[in-house]
């Protein structure tokens, strides 16, 4: 008996070789097909719906957007810083009165508005008689204000000028105003008649 023969590839015909590798290939085309229909259907909702839409509200910082054109940026505003002024000045005898006489303790005090404390202010008192010496400047004094907007400087003592100041020949003239020009510009004058 003579052996069995195996049939080899060149043992089939021609057209059947190819009809096989023709079916190969549909069938590979039908799997990923198949596959990706699989795949698709598994990623797509059953039933499509109108999109929600959420509005919501930015933080201020993402509001603003840069300009698109190339015009310069304007500086952002500064503060205005508040300025005080001086509402009323005020000069007096250690009585209360306000005649002044030539050797009178003279007691003084200016406000301003706002009530702001710690703003300096200036209080220059000036002698106007002729012939006397200290015809001029005759104290200046500093300070700040109090939490109420006044400034209360020390009294001072016309007896303590020298020669005395005659009676009924004399004028005082008592200056307040600020020191620093930007916490006022205003300034008060007491301008007193010595009797």
């Amino acid at each position: 008996m003579p052996p069995m023969e195996r049939p080899t590839h060149n043992d089939v015909p021609k057209e059947e070789h190819q009809e096989t590798a023709v079916s190969r290939r549909q069938l590979l085309k039908a799997l990923i097909a198949t596959g990706g229909a699989i795949t698709a259907s598994t990623l797509l909702p059953a039933k499509w719906s109108k999109p929600i839409v959420e509005v919501g509200v930015l933080p201020v910082h993402a509001q603003i957007s840069p300009p698109l054109t190339s015009t310069p940026t304007p500086e952002p505003p500064t503060a205005t810083p508040i300025i005080a002024a001086i509402i009323g000045c005020f000069a007096f005898n250690a009585s209360g009165a306000a005649t002044i006489g030539p050797s009178d303790v003279i007691e003084t005090y200016t406000e301003i508005t706002p009530t702001l404390s710690g703003i300096e202010l200036r209080r220059t008192i000036t002698l106007h008689q002729t012939g006397h010496p200290q015809d001029g400047t005759v104290a200046t004094d500093t300070g700040l204000t109090d939490s109420s907007g006044r400034f209360q400087p020390p009294n001072f003592d016309l007896g303590t000028l020298s020669p005395t100041i005659l009676a009924g020949d004399g004028r005082l003239t008592i200056l307040w105003e600020f020191v620093n020009p930007a916490d006022g510009t205003n300034d008060c004058q007491n301008i007193i008649d010595i009797v």
